[in-house]
């Protein structure tokens, strides 16, 4: 069966693909220092204006649930009021966040900015739907790009506010302002893609959506500090649970008198279902492994018995020199898929993560194998980001480009959000007396996300490539 998708109206003037993508690079650019600066700015900056540990815990919390809040909303206003348009409202958004956070920055300013910032979440998803319409031949490319821009500028985002932030803390704020104000202008040189379908926001399916997010993750990241078995924990899990049984239920069945927030009957596509899939393993083994990377590189052997006694400095600059792996196979990524196939790819990602994970462990006493396996890790990480975001909406229709895309950011949220939640819990049952994590326990979190690894590798294993054909007119069918 052939299922004919509308392409939406192409404006008469439509930049060359080349400046396109360009433009876009430069709008994830500010994605990526915005989510590079704060993990080394925050704990410096506390002692400044006075926020205790405590507090720049509940900073990093607030981050990461809004983050998971604002991954479906955003990618689902795309779709419904234009991809330009939420893109630059988006960019608006995170440039008043870094300008408050700079210009003011107090625990007023910088939570309200914290929550601005992530309206980054959207940029991809978005500038998806832009390409997907203007330059379907170019979308693949496109995402590499943006993906290499992303991991490359989180890597040396980190590190030039490392630098900054030692000497002067507040200063490091400002590093994100000229690259807002830059992506902001790119934003311009983007064309008005799409036929934005102009339904509302369903708003109970949103909130149902929203408030089971914040529970979950809120029980997820509070657990090991309230104890996963206090009431609070288990209260508000539940309840966070609950609401997204909810939602999943009310957006999965779709009638004509009840609008969806998000369409889940896309995951009914084979396709879509794997790479979701794929996608939170991924995130799950990746992501949530960067603070056990700092804290086993920063962890003094004499003390603890493994471990190199790096500065925060040092820890940086490994990051940023291993962010030059993701770029590179991010970039490579889907010239591979050309050769040898998507899910050879995918599958490849797996192993390399796996392997990766083993040589950290099994070499975890050489700094160079260490490295090495940490190299490893990055690589996997371009492969995977490029791989999964670019195969997430090439099974949907057009229309549906950035609502597909945001499902699987969100995918890789929860996952990333279950895979630091799991590396907590395993680091409490394996603390030693000096409260540092046990050698055993570094051991079990290599073990859980190498599994996690070739979960996420096999997982793509089932992609299945939709089949494309372009009639005359423009239009474009999927077979199924």
């Amino acid at each position: 069966m052939i299922r004919h998708i509308p392409p939406g109206p192409r404006p008469s003037r439509t930049p060359s693909a080349v400046l396109v993508i360009l433009a876009m690079a430069v709008v994830e650019m500010l994605s990526g220092v915005t989510q590079g600066y704060l993990p080394p700015l925050l704990p410096a900056l506390g002692p400044v204006i006075g926020i205790d540990d405590p507090g720049i815990n509940g900073l990093f919390l607030i981050s990461n649930v809004s983050f998971a809040v604002m991954t479906p909303i955003v990618s689902r206003l795309g779709d419904s009021y234009g991809y330009r348009l939420v893109l630059r409202w988006s960019t608006v958004a995170v440039t008043a966040g870094a300008l408050a956070m700079a210009w003011a920055p107090s625990l007023a300013t910088i939570t309200v900015g914290v929550v601005l910032l992530t309206c980054v979440v959207g940029f991809i998803p978005l500038m998806m739907g832009i390409l997907r319409t203007t330059s379907p031949a170019h979308t693949r490319k496109g995402v590499s790009v943006m993906i290499g821009v992303l991991m490359i500028t989180v890597g040396f985002g980190g590190l030039i506010a490392g630098l900054i932030g030692a000497e002067d803390p507040l200063r490091g704020f400002w590093i994100a302002v000229p690259i807002a104000a830059l992506a902001l202008a790119a934003t311009f040189v983007l064309p008005d893609a799409g036929t934005p379908t102009r339904q509302p926001l369903a708003i109970m399916p949103l909130a149902l959506c929203s408030f089971g997010l914040i529970g979950f993750v809120v029980a997820l990241a509070m657990g090991p500090e309230w104890g996963w078995f206090d009431v609070r924990t288990l209260g508000i899990g539940l309840l966070g649970l609950a609401f997204l049984a909810i939602w999943v239920r009310v957006d999965s069945r779709k009638t004509k008198k009840r609008r969806t927030f998000l369409d889940l009957q896309m995951l009914q596509i084979p396709q879509i279902r794997s790479i979701t899939l794929s996608t939170f393993f991924f995130g799950f083994a990746t992501i949530s492994y960067f603070g056990t990377n700092g804290i086993f590189l920063h962890a003094d052997p004499a003390e603890v018995g493994y471990g190199f006694a790096l500065s925060p400095f040092g820890v940086a600059l490994v990051l940023a020199l291993t962010s030059i792996a993701s770029f590179a196979s991010s970039l490579s990524t889907m010239r591979l898929m050309s050769l040898f196939g998507e899910r050879a790819v995918l599958l490849a990602a797996g192993a390399i993560l796996g392997a990766g994970f083993l040589t950290m462990a099994f070499g975890h006493s050489s700094f160079t194998m260490y490295c090495a396996g940490f190299t490893l890790f990055s690589i996997a990480l371009g492969m995977y980001q490029a791989a999964t975001r670019a195969l997430s909406v090439e099974g949907v229709p057009i229309h549906q480009t950035s609502s597909a895309a945001g499902l699987n950011e969100l995918a890789l949220s929860v996952g990333i959000a279950i895979g630091a939640a799991t590396i907590r819990m395993i680091s409490a049952a394996s603390v030693t007396d000096a409260g540092k994590i046990s050698e055993t326990g570094l051991w079990s979190i290599w073990a859980v996300m190498t599994a996690s690894a070739v979960v996420a590798g096999l997982a793509g294993v089932r992609y299945r490539k939709p089949a494309y054909e372009v009639s005359p007119t423009g239009t474009i069918g999927v077979t199924e």
